[in-house]
């Protein structure tokens, strides 16, 4: 009843192909279905697929995330250790990757959960329930508020500029006519070191002139930018509206009875690697929010 040959003679048999498990490479007999010796489930040689790397980590961390991927029908894991750095590389199939990062979100934040509050009144640490629910309210958040990320396109970076440059300019000018007006005994100020006084501050405010001015430069380089970053995001959001069907993206990344914020993370997912592949050299931060703000809503509808 035991398995009946190793996986290397199974490479010497041409045109046999029988059940094997993917995990330990070891090969059974028709009939069997699951491996006995670590419980994964056996597959045909057409059913085999390609591992990619999810992440890398510490081993105690990467067993973790192991077993939580398991326990969430991520059957198709495997750990490398890496004895010159000491890490460990997490694998799964490629086909599973999708779902497999949405899942390793809820990871993440249960973990963290743990490191901030530490171990509850009875002792015990926080369940997966209450880091669904962090997840949850975390995601609510970001699609009710925008983006979480920091960046600002160059449109705002051009407003702000432009702001500053202004301030600037006017308080430098407004100073140094006072300096000017001092210096003439035009306004009555009583002094101990009356050319001491005037020469520091009318440094300080020729600086304020000075500043404004590059301030005012850099506002103009950044409305240019932001010319270019609108037409790259209209093209970018007309590629969107042509190429990407929220039926089809659940249907190709197996959605299911995923929780709300897996799907969010899975689908989100999902589109930047379409929008990478398809334009090169962006900005990971720009590509987050203009994934949050622009399409996800349009492609899945506001109500999901």
């Amino acid at each position: 009843m035991r398995k009946g040959i190793t996986r290397g003679a199974h490479m010497e048999k041409e045109g046999n192909s029988m059940p094997w498990c993917p995990k330990c490479k070891s090969e059974y007999r028709e009939g069997f279905t699951v491996c006995a010796d670590c419980g994964c489930e056996l597959v045909e040689e057409e059913q085999v697929d390609e591992q990619v790397t999810l992440t890398f980590g510490d081993e105690d961390q990467m067993r973790s995330l192991e077993v939580f991927l398991k326990s969430n029908q991520i059957l198709s894991v495997e750990l490398k250790r890496d004895e010159s750095d000491g890490l460990c590389e997490l694998l799964v199939d490629k086909r599973s990757k999708q779902k497999a990062v949405g899942v390793m979100q809820v990871f993440l934040v249960q973990e963290n959960r743990k490191t901030e509050d530490g171990p509850g009144a009875d002792g015990e640490t926080t369940d997966g329930e209450g880091a669904e629910e962090q997840l949850r309210e975390a995601v609510a958040a970001r699609r009710a508020f925008g983006s979480s990320s920091l960046y600002q396109d160059s449109s705002q970076r051009a407003d702000e500029n432009r702001s500053s440059a202004w301030v600037l300019l006017i308080l430098g000018a407004l100073g140094l006519l006072a300096v000017v007006l001092g210096v003439l005994g035009i306004l009555p100020l009583k002094l101990g070191n009356p050319y001491l006084f005037y020469g520091v501050m009318g440094a300080i405010f020729v600086l304020f002139v000075v500043a404004g001015v590059v301030s005012m430069k850099n506002a103009k380089s950044f409305a240019g930018k932001a010319a270019s970053e609108n037409s790259l995001r209209n093209t970018m959001l007309d590629w969107c509206r042509q190429q990407l069907d929220g039926r089809e993206i659940d249907r190709e990344i197996g959605i299911s009875d995923d929780s709300e914020e897996i799907r969010y993370f899975n689908r989100t997912a999902y589109i930047r690697e379409r929008l990478n592949h398809q334009f090169v050299n962006l900005d990971q931060d720009f590509l987050e929010q203009f994934i949050d703000d622009q399409v996800y809503e349009m492609v899945f509808g506001k109500d999901e």
